[in-house]
């Protein structure tokens, strides 16, 4: 992150839920549901996507289904055991690999363990509910209007990484056939509890080990992964190992990803400025900041701390280990398949909320920024159609297909 004090990408934040919200976080049920994976090692606030994908919410298909030309009919994948095998050559498991998916797994193990206690002192906006229903809304309008569009093309789909499962439990409400596969077994064990909760377990498979010595029985009319690519280390090789053996001929991609390391040079600028006049110092809870992100003072990254417990709140080990390594995707993805929408979320309503609202005391503060928060996103959605404002959105969607030949 270069040394970047308000960063929603990787860096932890901090704050404290107030209890005048009047939400309760102590139910476990309730915020392991609205959990899953993201980049920076957290989780975000995705319950408004699980809503809005009820079917309820959508036209339905048609019921004479019109192919694309070039598309073959989406397969319908019933429910059986998958197989493990070796991963494929080029990127099978060395020591060194071995270890880090280890360390990944046990990463997120221990987060799904301690999930509430990051609801109850959460130090970023993706654990607010309210807060994150309104920053996601855009993204939330974008997969609803996605999936629905494609809905005839999609009767299966794997998610990369799938973490709780949220995603394929509201795809599998839709009647997609959903499969999942993640190296946490407790989250796995989680998706799977909810899945039944909710009603989708026919409709929903998941597998807890390395995606890459896995195989579905049948491939799949979507391939998609919500923050979990750019943790493979060797990404090219990976995607292509997975597109080979998961998706069908013709099938779509559907990638949500980091796109920047923190907010842009001026706003990081701005942010840290405001919090070091006498007015930020007041409002500001640097302290809690401080404590959460290791960081000796606002300017300062914080220092490595080898050998120490992992951090939670902190970027999984996989996410360190390739930190700042990873390609530029928007450019990877234009360069090698047929991009059929791209979009990105998150300029300054991420991180302006971690400093106005999860970061401030001040109560008043908060209030306000809560009732201008409609406002703030949809002005950050708008300046995000603009390419100078895209290069510096937090994350990117790309919406893919393979290239005719």
């Amino acid at each position: 992150m270069g040394g970047a004090a308000y960063s929603t990408a990787r860096r932890p934040k901090t704050g404290g839920w107030r209890e005048e919200e009047g939400v309760d976080l102590s139910a476990p049920q309730q915020a392991r549901a609205l959990f899953a994976h993201w980049p920076t090692g957290v989780a975000i606030e995705e319950r408004a996507l699980v809503e809005l994908l009820r079917p309820a919410r959508w036209a339905h298909p048609p019921r004479t289904r019109m192919e694309p030309a070039g598309l073959t009919p989406p397969q319908r994948l019933l429910p059986s055991a998958a197989h493990v095998s070796e991963p494929d050559p080029g990127a099978r498991g060395t020591a060194e690999r071995q270890r880090l998916l280890r360390a990944e797994g046990s990463f997120w193990d221990l987060q799904e363990e301690r999930i509430d206690s990051l609801y109850a002192r959460p130090h970023d906006w993706r654990f607010v509910p309210h807060l994150a229903e309104r920053i996601i809304a855009p993204r939330v309008r974008t997969l609803e209007r996605l999936i629905g569009e494609n809905r005839a093309q999609i009767g299966s789909l794997l998610d990369v990484g799938c973490g709780n499962g949220w995603f394929c439990h509201a795809t599998a409400k839709r009647g997609i056939h959903s499969i999942g596969v993640d190296l946490s077994a407790k989250k796995i064990e989680t998706a799977k509890r909810l899945a039944t909760e909710q009603g989708v377990a026919e409709r929903c498979e998941f597998y807890a080990g390395d995606v890459l010595a896995w195989e579905p029985k049948e491939r799949v009319d979507l391939l998609t992964s919500h923050g979990s690519l750019h943790h493979f280390p060797e990404f090219e090789r990976a995607l292509t190992h997975m597109i080979e053996r998961f998706l069908r001929p013709g099938g779509l991609m559907l990638f949500i990803e980091p796109n920047h390391e923190g907010p842009s040079p001026e706003l990081r600028e701005r942010l840290v400025r405001y919090s070091e006049t006498a007015w930020g110092k007041r409002l500001f809870d640097v302290e809690f900041f401080l404590e959460v992100s290791g960081q000796p003072d606002l300017r300062t990254p914080p220092p490595a701390r080898p050998g120490t417990e992992p951090n939670i709140r902190d970027e999984s080990p996989a996410g360190k280990e390739f930190f700042g390594e990873h390609l530029d995707l928007d450019h990877f993805f234009s360069t090698h398949f047929e991009v059929l929408e791209k979009h990105f979320f998150h300029y300054f309503s991420g991180h302006a909320t971690n400093a106005f609202y999860v970061f401030m005391k001040s109560r008043l503060v908060r209030g306000l920024w809560r009732a201008a928060l409609p406002a703030l996103v949809w002005y950050d959605d708008r300046l995000l159609r603009r390419p100078e404002y895209q290069r510096y959105a937090e994350d990117g969607l790309w919406f893919l297909r393979a290239k005719r030949v």
